[in-house]
């Protein structure tokens, strides 16, 4: 199976269609251009974005849900959305009568055995290709419409940096510079589009979907945005950065504690490239559901931009050991952690670092 098969299934996916993706920059681009692709098909669809911190049961009981109460869900499209496989494949069996697309690239290998209706797209398992799936989504509208697709490089560009992925994907870099030379010279990125990529960055997703169509025209993306709420999310993004306290600090380990984990990390990263970078924050409530003493969860955010560790095994690792969610890709990995474990995740990490099993 490659990006052909995958696209003719889409074109001959019946309607409606739920798009499941997470609420990530990758996810958040991949959902927005899949949708464009569907909108030029003319195909009924709708989207759900996991909440962060949303584990595999969550994620399963909300979409029967939506399967019970919408009786005409005929394909679900999984887009950056990586569901244990034994999960996946229960669900997929339970709703034998739905067409599921599976679209990501976390997974190192593709089961053996997969039902009937199940469509496994996984480029790291199937390829060993280290592209995003906001990418995949790009690559899938290129092979239905062509050339005319590329101008939608630039929103593909912005999911493929958030995963720290856009320097793998020699395609999509090739049509961003064909198509946006104001906005990167195919060394570095111009102001503009640093402006561009923050809208995107601190927007809820939900608008960022509803506003995609006009995202190609900056005034009028400018102008579909609430500048109000813009501002108050701009601020609590400022406020998760004063919030930042060290914690941990080695010769090749990074430690915070902070409101706001993904985007420090990713700063911290930036600074400190070669050490890996652990970002900490409080969840206090999931789905209405408070989590005091030995239960206070954090979720975790790992980073790291020299290539020297495969952070999405060390955090699938770690996961595995203490029965807690996590994984990810090389250079970018979260999870969600109890208070107690925190202490054996950072000795964990510091032996890795060091080259210990």
């Amino acid at each position: 199976m490659d990006f052909s098969d995958i696209a003719k299934e889409i074109k001959d996916s019946n309607e409606e269609i739920l798009i499941v993706a997470d609420s990530d920059l990758d996810g958040k681009m991949a959902l927005s251009l899949m949708k464009i692709i569907l909108e030029k098909l003319n195909k009924k669809y709708m989207e759900y974005f996991r909440i962060t911190g949303e584990n595999n049961l969550d994620l399963i009981r909300i979409l029967d849900g939506i399967i019970f109460n919408k009786k005409t869900i005929n394909t679900i499209i999984f887009l950056d959305t990586p569901m244990d496989d034994k999960y996946l494949i229960n669900f997929s069996k339970r709703h034998e009568k739905i067409k599921i697309i599976y679209l990501d690239h976390h997974k190192r290998r593709v089961p053996k055995i997969l039902p009937n209706n199940l469509i496994y797209f996984d480029v790291r398992a199937l390829f060993n290709l280290e592209i995003c799936t906001t990418s995949i989504s790009y690559r899938i509208g290129k092979m239905i419409f062509g050339d005319e697709f590329s101008k939608y490089s630039l929103l593909a560009s912005i999911g493929a940096i958030g995963d720290f992925m856009l320097e793998n994907d020699k395609e999509l870099l090739k049509d961003l510079l064909k198509n946006y030379k104001g906005f990167y010279n195919g060394k570095y990125f111009y102001i503009p589009y640093i402006i561009y990529f923050y809208l995107f960055l601190i927007s809820h997703p939900y608008e960022i979907s509803k506003n995609i169509d006009k995202a190609l025209n900056i005034e009028e993306f400018i102008k579909e945005f609430d500048l109000k709420k813009l501002k108050n999310r701009a601020i609590n993004y400022y406020d998760g950065l004063k919030s930042a306290k060290k914690i941990y600090e080695s010769e090749k380990l990074l430690v915070f504690k902070a409101k706001k984990s993904s985007i420090i990390s990713t700063i911290l990263s930036s600074f400190y490239p070669e050490k890996i970078i652990l970002v900490l924050s409080l969840r206090e409530k999931l789905f209405g559901r408070l989590f005091k003493g030995k239960h206070k969860r954090y979720s975790i955010s790992l980073r790291n931009q020299s290539g020297k560790y495969d952070l999405g095994i060390l955090m699938k690792e770690f996961a595995k050991k203490y029965g807690i969610s996590g994984g990810g890709h090389p250079k970018a990995a979260g999870g969600l952690i109890y208070e107690k474990d925190i202490e054996n995740l950072i000795k964990f990490l510091e032996e890795k670092a060091n080259g210990k099993n």
